[in-house]
């Protein structure tokens, strides 16, 4: 059993990271599936094996909102706070910190837990490729050799599986309207909206191996116009990121109606305010974000736990906000909570560093990669903020993906929803890619006069 306190888990001293062997690597497909996790279920039967056949529900049509493909099922059980202690074991410090801020209301509705992630032919075969080719700097902040899947599908260290966090899979180009809502403690709420454009060049099956291990080649290009709320519309954002970090720090600049000029911004990192409201930090964007170089990363191992999973109801387009983001947490009708294994990994402040997280622990799903829940400790080792990421199966990109993140901070009590997805388009994927000459500074300063 996985103790709860941040004191009872060690800390890791950086190493350099070697692929694995070709014998080890042998293991995905066969007892791991292509993307690392455990191909079988628990003994207990709770959790099931990787189901690779899962199939498209026959009602989706591409550019339809996701079909729930169990919208049939019912809750197992429901979590409280009057039963919290039974499934203690399961639950992170920060659901367990829900429970005790909002008694009444906070529940956790577990369903049968579904292992039906999929992925692309051309992500299983990076994936298995990178396995064996793939290398971790010493600083641990710099990936070398890897395209298109996992980098370290088999990982040794905490470093390596938060590398997997951003790197695992994607839609090589993204075009989204998302909205975003700050809810307060009294109930009221600022929502926010953006356009954002992204061009993963890391995941596009024309990139090749090794061209990103340059500070020229950015492996992902992102480009964010704010729709909303008033005071923040005709602001713009781009941003470069690259793979190695250790030499080249991400590439940003912002456009402000106001000042009417494209500057560069160097603070869009680590823990500079950013989102609706400047609500959360840089780097706690969808689990972690950016470089990892202010901490060390422990793998702590693996642990079974209640996690978001299968979200497509949390969707829904008919439902009021107000009803859909209530105060102090989501409406627990919406959501579903599914048993899976989960990598646990340790972040803590180095010597000399700062940063207004003094310690992280990630919890990462072994099928998706995805950070599905984060605590996050003050400098005095107090909880203070605990995140959770949403997920469902997108369809017309195969897999399991993340969708909205909540960010939960336990003192003000107040919650901010990151990329919601209830009232605006469906996105497009891999349709009418921008070229990468579209996401410059000159692109912000046409945004802004038109």
């Amino acid at each position: 059993m996985l103790a709860v306190t941040i004191t009872s888990l060690s800390l890791f001293a950086g190493s350099v990271s070697a692929a694995v062997s070709e014998e080890e690597a042998k293991q995905l497909g066969t007892t791991l599936t292509p993307m690392g996790a455990e191909m079988a279920g628990n003994a207990e039967g709770t959790i099931p094996a990787w189901n690779p056949n899962f199939k498209t529900p026959a009602s989706y049509k591409k550019g339809d909102r996701y079909v729930d493909p169990y919208a049939d099922e019912k809750p197992l059980f429901t979590i409280t706070a009057e039963n919290m202690e039974q499934y203690k074991d399961k639950l992170t410090p920060g659901m367990q910190a829900m429970f005790k801020n909002y008694p009444d209301t906070s529940k956790m509705p577990v369903y049968p837990s579904h292992r039906d992630a999929r992925y692309s032919d051309y992500n299983i075969e990076q994936t298995r490729k990178n396995a064996t080719r793939t290398t971790l700097s010493e600083d641990q902040n710099s990936v070398v050799n890897a395209v298109g899947g996992a980098p370290f599908p088999i990982p040794q260290s905490g470093a390596e599986v938060v590398w997997n966090i951003g790197l695992a899979k994607s839609a090589y180009s993204t075009y989204k309207q998302v909205q975003q809502v700050v809810t307060y403690r009294n109930g009221s709420q600022l929502v926010g909206g953006q356009n954002r454009y992204d061009y993963y060049a890391y995941h596009d099956p024309d990139s090749e191996v090794g061209q990103f291990d340059s500070s020229k080649n950015p492996i992902l290009y992102t480009l964010i116009e704010s729709t909303a709320p008033t005071r923040d519309k005709g602001k713009s954002y781009l941003v470069h990121e690259f793979m190695d970090r250790s030499t080249k720090a991400r590439a940003a600049w912002s456009y402000t109606p106001g000042v009417r000029r494209v500057r560069r911004a160097p603070t869009i990192s680590f823990d500079t305010p950013q989102g609706l409201a400047n609500w959360r930090t840089t780097d706690e964007s969808f689990g972690f974000n950016g470089s990892l170089e202010k901490y060390n990363w422990t793998l702590v191992g693996k642990q079974e736990m209640y996690i978001p999973y299968n979200n497509n109801k949390f969707e829904n387009a008919d439902v009021e906000m107000s009803e859909l983001l209530t105060p102090g947490h989501a409406n627990p009708e919406f959501m579903r909570y599914e048993l899976h294994r989960v990598w646990v990994v340790k972040a803590k402040l180095k010597e000399g560093e700062r940063n207004i997280f003094k310690t992280r622990v990630l919890y990462i799903d072994e099928d998706t990669w995805i950070a599905a829940a984060v605590d996050q400790f003050d400098n005095r080792d107090n909880l203070w903020r605990t995140s959770m990421g949403l997920s469902a199966n997108l369809y017309d990109v195969q897999g399991v993906f993340p969708r909205t993140f909540f960010y939960h901070d336990l003192v003000s009590r107040e919650y901010f929803a990151d990329e919601l997805y209830n009232y605006t388009k469906p996105a497009l994927y891999n349709e009418q890619p921008k070229a990468i000459s579209y996401f410059s500074p000159g692109t912000l300063r046409k945004l802004g006069v038109r």
